[in-house]
């Protein structure tokens, strides 16, 4: 990710509620040490149409296969000079259908990265989603992030939201979390 484009696409959230996700989460979370292959940004329902204007795109509602779960969103993936900007307002569609998804703009964790204050996932949040995922890439992340701080209680119900309970605390124990 080149840093003068990631200021810019930071510019475009200005004012809206977002947060970064994903491999963008765990490059603020690490402080660069992971480099994000792309930027990663869950932009809230009634912000989303604002920002894909200021991207110079429009918002589709998408339906998608991650391997692990389907995908029914409000987003968009755009090139933007170079860089791959994907936007959604939620994932996967059973947490979006049982409304337990909003709860982390609540919770979105403000950090500065490269010099500008950025909002995030919380790191329980970030953690469940790659035990849940569970590719080698998700792996590699979650030894990443063992040094943070996080909510057991917290991790549990959002496992529980994932619907994968067992399943993603069994992927964090063999980690090395202690949940």
């Amino acid at each position: 990710m080149k840093e003068e484009i990631f200021l810019e696409v930071l510019k475009k959230l200005n004012g809206l509620n977002y947060l970064f996700f994903s491999g963008m989460a765990v490059s603020v979370y690490t402080e660069g040490k992971r480099e994000a292959g792309d930027t990663d940004v869950i932009v809230h329902k009634k912000d989303i149409n604002k920002f894909a204007k200021r991207m110079g795109t429009k918002v589709k509602k998408r339906f998608f296969d991650k391997g692990t779960f389907f995908g029914e969103d409000y987003g968009f993936v755009i090139d933007f000079k170079g860089q791959e900007v994907e936007a959604t307002n939620g994932y996967p569609r059973e947490r979006m259908a049982k409304g337990t998804f909003d709860k982390l703009f609540k919770r979105k964790v403000r950090k500065i990265f490269l010099g500008k204050e950025v909002f995030i996932e919380p790191i329980e949040e970030l953690i469940v989603q790659k035990a849940f995922m569970h590719r080698e890439k998700d792996l590699a992340d979650l030894k990443l992030l063992l040094n943070q701080k996080i909510d057991k209680d917290f991790v549990i119900e959002l496992a529980e939201d994932w619907g994968k309970k067992q399943e993603i605390l069994k992927v964090l124990k063999e980690i090395g979390y202690m949940v």
